[in-house]
């Protein structure tokens, strides 16, 4: 039977982020709080943050997934290691038995924001717009906020420190009530950007596609 768990102590964290504001210090706060956290993430974030905290505590996605990013940073998160990691049921047997016959780990936190396709689209660049489209992040994001009842979803710098006094307060745990609440952000977020999305489609033409793209 699947449970919320009331408590989760943040052990291990995934960490994929386009806005990068405060993140070193949001890191570093969390290997204060528990010195043994184990944080992934992908290329761009773990550049960001390895001056910022012991190699010990920090592991690049792909090298925990042992498959390269393809170029142009198009896949780095859609594996079958993170998504179980984030999803699993660790009251569910099998589940568990799944992540441990695939030396996956169980996400107890994902950080992740966006890449900025609103402001992409205002340029009126088509190309532009499209490659701003966040797919990663989103499948990222989505799967944290269905399974808030064991993982704790970020969305935005403006929580950080939310999330922050929560641990201090409580050894490095956090409860159901603000992983709700974050989930909720999340939603909200993932609402917005996929509707942003949406009404740039909708006002595409077939001519402007083809005038842009050159198309036979």
């Amino acid at each position: 039977m699947t449970t919320a768990k009331d408590a989760v102590r943040i052990n291990n964290v995934l960490i994929s982020c386009h806005d990068k504001t405060g993140l070193k210090y949001f890191a570093a706060e969390l290997a204060k709080i528990n010195p043994n956290v184990r944080i992934y993430c992908s290329s761009g974030t773990f550049n960001e943050l390895k001056k910022a905290i012991a190699a010990a505590n920090l592991l690049e996605i792909s090298e925990y997934t042992s498959t390269k990013e393809m170029p142009a940073g198009l896949v780095k998160t859609l594996h079958p290691k993170i998504h179980a990691g984030i999803l699993a049921d660790l009251d569910d047997e099998q589940q568990r038995k799944y992540l441990e016959e695939n030396n996956a780990v169980a996400f107890d936190l994902v950080v992740v924001n966006l890449y900025p396709f609103a402001g992409a689209a205002e340029v009126g660049n088509m190309e532009k717009a499209r490659t701003n489209i966040d797919i990663g992040g989103v499948s990222l994001i989505e799967a944290a906020a269905k399974n808030f009842l064991r993982v704790a979803v970020v969305v935005s710098p403006v929580d950080y420190e939310k999330l922050l006094e929560i641990m201090r307060k409580n050894g490095g745990w956090c409860g159901i009530d603000i992983r709700l609440q974050l989930a909720k952000t999340a939603m909200d977020y993932l609402s917005a950007y996929i509707g942003n999305i949406s009404g740039y489609y909708n006002r595409l033409t077939t001519a402007s596609v083809k005038k842009e793209y050159k198309a036979d």
